[in-house]
């Protein structure tokens, strides 16, 4: 199964997202049965890392992450139906929908 976490500027809620459900699904041993992703809509913060703060709350949660983590904005190519199921954070789904049409135009 393949899963899209999207968020505004892939560098707080869908990359802790990503990664939590990457640990839960690793915790399972069930790695082999998922690809995990999360980009952003936004153009905003392409290239960027993880926000600090959200990686202090994962490191304190116990939660991995890769360091070299970098935001990337959501394409057609990443939403593509073979690709993943694309998750969006409820308080953005209206501007996150918005602002990936305009991206696959």
């Amino acid at each position: 199964m393949r899963i899209l976490f999207v968020c505004h500027g892939n560098i707080c809620r869908s990359p802790m997202a990503e990664f939590i459900l990457k640990a839960l699904v690793k915790a399972k041993g069930l790695e082999e049965g998922f690809h995990i992703e999360s980009a952003a809509v936004s153009a905003e913060e392409i290239g960027n890392p993880i926000y600090p703060p959200a990686k202090r709350c994962l490191s304190q949660h116990g939660v991995w992450f890769d360091p070299d983590k970098r935001d990337r904005q959501v394409t057609r190519a990443v939403t593509s139906p073979t690709h993943g199921t694309p998750v969006i954070s409820r308080p953005l789904s209206r501007t996150c929908w918005r602002d990936a049409k305009r991206c696959w135009e």
